[in-house]
């Protein structure tokens, strides 16, 4: 198998479709949409939810739609793989739920960002989660603080 090496060249804003498009060459392995990249450097993690089918200007040029909320972590001359880089920490499956959970939440919050906000969300939603159990140690709900954030969110945001 062989891996993405995928360079971005450029990055277009699609005002309104909630897309980005993303121009790049494609130095080895195949992309699909559905495929989650990531920044061989920093690790950010990138979400292929489309490919334009006529490709760029070049035979290796490739065009590919991620979404909108998803464009601050791309950038001209920026590698991408398939593979995560390595940093010695293991992730456990957990923590792999909430950071997934997350955009979701923000998503159904009508929010074009993931922020704190939104892992401290997915965080409370898990019963089984550290943080949750403390908390509730502490003679705290973490239901009611969950509603406490949501409706602060929903009082911030512009009308």
């Amino acid at each position: 198998m062989v891996n993405v090496d995928f360079t971005v060249t450029n990055v277009f804003d699609i005002s309104g479709r909630g897309v980005v498009m993303v121009a790049g060459r494609l130095a080895a392995g195949v992309i699909e949409a559905g495929d989650v990249l990531y920044d061989s450097v920093t690790g950010a993690r990138i979400t292929v939810a489309g490919l334009e089918f006529h490709g760029g200007r070049e035979p290796d040029e490739h065009v590919l739609v991620v979404p909108a909320n998803e464009a601050d972590r791309l950038h001209i001359d920026q590698h991408l793989t398939d593979q995560r880089p390595d940093d010695g920490l293991t992730r456990t499956p957990r923590l792999v739920r909430i950071l997934d959970a997350a955009p979701d939440i923000a998503r159904a919050q009508g929010h074009d960002y993931v922020g704190v906000e939104h892992l401290m969300l997915a965080i409370l939603s898990d019963p089984d989660a550290v943080p949750t159990q403390h908390l509730r140690k502490l003679g705290l709900d973490p239901d009611n603080i969950a509603e406490t954030l949501l409706e602060s969110l929903r009082d911030s945001q512009p009308r």
